[in-house]
């Protein structure tokens, strides 16, 4: 899929796709290289990365947007520092599923991603996702869908705009949202479990959405 055309090579998005290192679940040697294909073909600079040393200042400095699939571990004073100022100082930040379940014990973090992940029924649900916002930008061409998925049930912080929610066990349920953090734009999802749910199309359009919103606000803010 080509979402992203007409673009000089030189003005091409800068992403960086942090990585896992878990094993058994949210595998990025299998992740990684989609996020990679459907990202590319996008027409994004794409770099794939476990090491969390470029979120230090010098690292997370040549890129515009971070796409964060992580799960636990906390980061160093300067890991963080150079995350959380990054993004407090303009870059986007797009938080994928699991990385609701990251850096915890961090200071700053999950107030910057807007949710905490608490826990997760024992089986996927086949749910229906509903389009709460179809004037943003970020679900543009986004449909309501169902999929079955590993459903985040989750503490939430501050106020965020809410662009997609699904209802379980009687209760609607954010799933997808979007906030300002500083100068940066901050989208979070829990969708995007395992491979099955990021080749969803409507996962993928979500994703190349917010990077180009992330990227550019005086473009596609609303």
């Amino acid at each position: 899929m080509q979402y992203w055309k007409g673009q000089n090579v030189s003005d091409k998005i800068k992403i960086m796709v942090m990585g896992g290192r878990t094993t058994g679940f949210h595998q990025f040697e299998i992740m990684g290289p989609i996020y990679k294909q459907f990202l590319t073909e996008a027409g994004f600079d794409v770099t794939l990365t476990e090491n969390r040393d470029d979120f230090k200042k010098e690292g997370i400095a040549p890129y515009d947007v971070v796409i964060c699939y992580t799960t636990g571990e906390d980061l160093t004073p300067e890991q963080a520092g150079g995350l959380l100022g990054g993004i407090c100082g303009g870059k986007g930040f797009i938080g994928v599923h699991s990385a609701a379940d990251s850096f915890k014990q961090t200071p700053g973090y999950i107030p910057m991603v807007g949710g905490k992940f608490l826990t997760h029924p024992s089986y996927w649900p086949k749910l229906t996702f509903n389009v709460k916002n179809r004037h943003h930008p970020v679900t543009a061409g986004v449909e309501d869908f169902q999929m079955e998925e590993e459903l985040y049930l989750m503490e939430t912080y501050g106020h965020f705009d809410v662009l997609m929610s699904t209802w379980f066990e009687g209760f609607e349920r954010p799933i997808t949202w979007v906030k300002a953090y500083g100068h940066g734009r901050v989208l979070y999802t829990a969708l995007g479990h395992a491979d099955v749910q990021t080749k969803n199309e409507n996962f993928q359009k979500l994703i190349v959405n917010g990077v180009k919103w992330a990227k550019r606000p005086a473009e596609y803010r609303r």
